[in-house]
């Protein structure tokens, strides 16, 4: 995947397309699995993670960003991250691992033995600063689209570390490692983004379509998961941009919601200031 050619932020900033709530997130994924749909939660999650694994490469390449952080959550979204790790490392970078909470399926324990059997490093519960601080890149799988409530042990400390560490400089390195967020950052509101004031990512790996709460970001924006059939797009009026030749991300930095959804956007964004 060509790093070199990127797409600038000014080539997209004309695209419009649809932004989705939690709902509609969850309802695509169901017609996915669905007898219909065909695909397993295993199929969508490879993919999910090559997609974020692209998305690494395109932007922070293993020549100069080797150290790649992959934390990771208990659920489905933990799992992408599994499974991007694995493709980093591939791709050239030595990505280490911090998963306090294997998750309870076989799958989670069948992914975690393929990065161990690869040799990966996986963090200790309590040294995710020290990983932190050895990282060029930090790639967020933490909780996803469907989490709600309070974030609790043993992840609410490292969100908060790197909700610290997004505003205040690493004092040996001058510099805090980037932050890839895959779908929607950890802790932020699908719907509603940042209501939390939480770490704002460099990068957003948008999966199936961007969320709501991706409005706002600012950052350079991805859409991975080459594999909606195109009835699904169709039923919920996604209007998703083409993929380029054999990628599996699209750049829609700066892109818009459709106009019919303006409207409501704006409302919301209002009842949130009051």
């Amino acid at each position: 995947m060509p790093s070199s050619e990127s797409v600038s932020a000014s080539s997209t900033s004309s695209l419009r397309l649809r932004y989705i709530n939690a709902k509609t997130a969850q309802q695509i994924d169901q017609e996915l699995m669905s007898p219909t749909g065909g695909f397993s939660i295993d199929q969508l999650m490879e993919l999910a993670g090559l997609s974020c694994a692209q998305a690494v490469f395109e932007c922070y390449p293993p020549t100069k960003y080797p150290n790649v952080l992959v934390a990771c959550g208990p659920g489905n979204q933990g799992g992408d991250g599994l499974v991007a790790a694995r493709h980093l490392y591939h791709f050239g970078y030595e990505p280490s691992v911090w998963y306090p909470k294997t998750g309870k399926t076989e799958l989670f324990s069948r992914l975690k033995v393929q990065l161990q059997t690869l040799g990966l490093h996986f963090v200790a519960q309590d040294d995710f600063q020290d990983a932190l601080e050895e990282a060029d890149v930090v790639l967020d799988s933490i909780f996803g689209f469907s989490f709600s409530g309070e974030v609790r042990e043993p992840f609410k400390a490292p969100l908060e570390n790197l909700r610290y560490e997004s505003r205040i400089e690493f004092e040996a390195r001058k510099k805090m490692p980037p932050i890839v967020s895959v779908d929607i950052p950890s802790s932020w509101d699908v719907e509603k983004g940042n209501v939390n004031k939480t770490f704002t990512p460099s990068v957003l790996v948008s999966l199936s379509a961007p969320k709501l709460g991706a409005v706002q970001f600012g950052g350079r924006h991805f859409l991975g998961g080459r594999f909606l059939p195109e009835n699904l797009e169709a039923k919920f009026d996604l209007q998703l941009p083409d993929y380029p030749g054999t990628e599996q991300v699209v750049e829609i930095t700066g892109a818009k919601p459709l106009e019919s959804q303006e409207q409501e956007i704006v409302q919301q964004q209002q009842q949130q200031q009051q």
